[in-house]
């Protein structure tokens, strides 16, 4: 069994604090440590809400670092136990347990003269007791003499006015102890160096546009970009001015950006930025190519653009591959990736070498379709067509053989597969000429008789077994459905390619490959492929696998069941 408190509950429920505490030691320490207390004493008595040290400061608004400072500073007085400060945990103590022993009560007569004269700094308003209690904290707590105390708190009435607030004093402060300042002598030194650096920094907020006063922080900021960084003043107004809504912050990531670009002078810094942009206007134009659209185009440069570029392509050549990606119906950035890859393999690089592969492509497709054509068929040509054509002319065919074999197959019931016969068979008896033809014919009429009974009876064999597959395969609820898409989709393709409608080629090919997905997945779940729906022999001399109307081995003739 199981019980816990709602969150609605929970938050309607009290959490008990000792009155010691409240007469005791509330009235000694500051707004910020007695908020870190209770806040912990809270979460001690709901532990199902536990924080993080960085979840207490944001929902205290404080840093981390005052609460952990919170926190040692009860540590000192008896009532926490800090057992780890990463990750941070903390041990409450009973106060009942510690009333005989005295707190570590800060002592006021201790600061006395300190007191007097931090009124005289700040005469425009009474200075409180928890504002007096928050700076002898901050000494006790960094070891920050009081003379120097007085320093920073002058300096700050000095640029924000005599009616400062005592917070803006306390993170000031705190920064300076955090850093070992905390002698007069230190402080000075710090101070002086800081009014030597005013100057720059009015002008690094002027180039950001920012309508403020120097802070601390930003001397902190600019003594690392200009002794840890090496940057020059001037180089950093100018890198300022080159951000729109640019801050301290934004500043110093791109100071730290230039630095790993090793660009550091004006010139570098201009170069690097106009070739940051020309990248990233790259990467929205082969967006648009695409008709993709990107929220976050960091990752996309530095996965692709940066990469492709690296390559060699250049920007004219990356938007004529991403064009025909689209044209394709293949327009992810990861179908575009793998296309570069593929065209970098073979040395196409340049936008003349790219367009002269596509073009040699479109050729290619052209007279597979005419060769298609002519064989009786109707299709678009296919990546197996290409193959085909690649390996007959491997054979060393020339195209008008191979239109040859394609009018000898014309009106077979799987042209394709009847002239990788033919051809095989011109190839085996050493007929590479159309003069040759008619004399092979005329001896070999009885090989080719017996070569098409053979393949008839394969062909027979091979569409039996694709229909039994089918068969099995419409026993998957849904299957035919989905299935039957991809008849229609075909025609609509031959349509829209006989249009030369290429937005509705694109829609239509990413379509198709979305159905054959579905069927695969289909397919899958039966033990069956896409391939095992279409005919299919094979050889049982050299094992050879092919499809009805695709595919023919060398050693047709061999039969097999």
């Amino acid at each position: 069994m199981t019980c816990s408190y709602s969150k609605e509950f929970s938050s309607a429920a009290f959490t008990d604090v000792e009155n010691a505490f409240i007469t005791e030691y509330l009235p000694v320490s500051s707004g910020d440590a007695v908020k870190v207390y209770l806040y912990g004493l809270f979460l001690c008595q709901n532990p199902k809400f536990d924080r993080s040290l960085k979840e207490i400061a944001d929902a205290l608004s404080l840093s981390e670092e005052t609460v952990l400072s919170c926190f040692t500073y009860w540590e000192e007085f008896g009532l926490v136990n800090v057992l780890s400060k990463e990750p941070l945990s903390v041990e409450y103590l009973p106060i009942r347990s510690y009333s005989l022993a005295k707190p570590k009560k800060i002592k006021a007569e201790k600061y006395t003269e300190f007191s007097k004269s931090l009124q005289a700094i700040l005469p425009d308003r009474m200075i409180s007791t928890t504002e007096y209690t928050e700076y002898f904290s901050i000494m006790e707590t960094y070891g920050i003499k009081p003379e120097a105390m007085l320093m920073i708190v002058k300096y700050c009435a000095d640029r924000k006015g005599t009616d400062i607030g005592y917070r803006y004093v306390s993170k000031v402060a705190k920064d300076f102890g955090n850093r070992g300042l905390v002698t007069i002598e230190k402080v000075e030194k710090e101070l002086s160096s800081y009014v030597l650096r005013t100057a720059s920094i009015e002008k690094i907020l002027k180039a950001l546009k920012l309508r403020r006063q120097p802070e601390i922080e930003d001397s902190t900021l600019l003594k690392k970009w200009t002794t840890e960084l090496n940057f020059e003043v001037d180089n950093i107004v100018f890198a300022a001015s080159k951000l729109t809504k640019g801050s301290m912050a934004k500043l110093d990531e791109f100071l730290i950006e230039l630095y790993s670009k090793k660009s550091f002078s004006k010139e570098e810094i201009a170069e690097y930025m106009a070739l940051k942009k020309d990248v990233y206007d790259l990467a929205i134009k082969i967006n648009k190519s695409l008709s993709i659209y990107v929220e976050v185009l960091d990752t996309v440069i530095d996965t692709y653009t940066n990469k492709w570029l690296s390559y060699g392509f250049n920007e004219d050549a990356l938007l004529f591959i991403a064009n025909r990606c689209f044209l394709s119906g293949k327009n992810s950035l990861q179908d575009m990736n793998d296309l570069v890859e593929y065209l970098r393999e073979r040395g196409f690089i340049d936008l003349s070498s790219v367009s002269d592969y596509f073009e040699q492509q479109k050729k290619t497709d052209e007279f597979i379709t005419k060769m298609l054509v002519t064989a009786g068929v109707n299709r678009r040509p296919t990546p197996w067509d290409r193959e085909n054509l690649n390996m007959w002319k491997q054979w060393n065919f020339s195209e008008d053989m191979i239109m040859q074999a394609a009018v000898l197959a014309a009106g077979k019931s799987s042209p394709t597969a009847y002239m990788n016969g033919i051809l095989s068979n011109w190839k085996n008896n050493g007929v590479f000429t159309p003069d040759a033809v008619d004399k092979d014919n005329a001896s070999n009429n009885n090989t080719q008789e017996e070569y098409n009974r053979e393949y008839e009876r394969r062909r027979a064999l091979a569409v039996l077994r694709a229909q039994k597959n089918l068969e099995k395969a419409t026993l998957i609820d849904g299957f035919m459905d989905v299935y039957g898409k991809l008849n229609g989709i075909e025609k609509d393709l031959a349509f829209a390619e006989f249009a030369n409608n290429t937005e509705t080629l694109a829609t239509l090919e990413k379509t198709k490959n979305e159905v054959i997905s579905s069927v695969k997945k289909m397919l899958k779940t039966i033990g069956l492929t896409l391939e095992d729906l279409s005919p299919k022999y094979a050889c049982e001399k050299c094992n050879d696998t092919g499809y009805v109307g695709t595919h023919r081995c060398d050693c047709f003739d061999k039969k097999v069941d």
